[in-house]
């Protein structure tokens, strides 16, 4: 019986994730042989999957997150990390998104969760 549990990996059910992307910038430049014209950075996004849900008091109480605010929700992936700091974006909502703070875990637990802001609707 604990054979079976060394290889119990609680996970996310597929049917509550959708694809949603790490959006990453690279830098702009100068181009030097066209005048030194500015050349905007390049935007790539990487996919994964997770879901989106509600900060519920209970999170609160578990973590030091400091001030939050009603544009605040949680990301859930099945591993995927995402950098604090990191902007990310929801298709399915049309929604951008900094990530603020990772939610702990255990050390053994797959899952990843994370505070997110939506891109533009902090609170001042």
């Amino acid at each position: 019986m604990i054979e079976a549990f060394a290889y119990a990996r609680p996970e996310i059910p597929e049917g509550l994730m959708h694809e949603m992307f790490d959006v990453r910038k690279k830098d702009g430049d100068y181009d030097s042989e066209n005048g030194g014209q500015w050349v905007p950075g390049t935007e790539e996004r990487i996919p994964f999957k997770g879901v989106i849900l509600p900060v519920t008091s209970k999170d609160l109480m578990r973590e030091e997150i400091g001030t939050y605010s009603l544009h605040n929700q949680k990301v859930y992936t099945n591993g995927y990390s995402l950098a604090i700091g990191a902007q990310m974006y929801d298709p399915e909502g049309n929604m951008s998104y900094t990530v603020k703070q990772e939610l702990g875990y255990n050390s053994i637990h797959p899952q990843k969760r994370y505070l997110i802001e939506a891109k533009g609707k902090a609170e001042e």
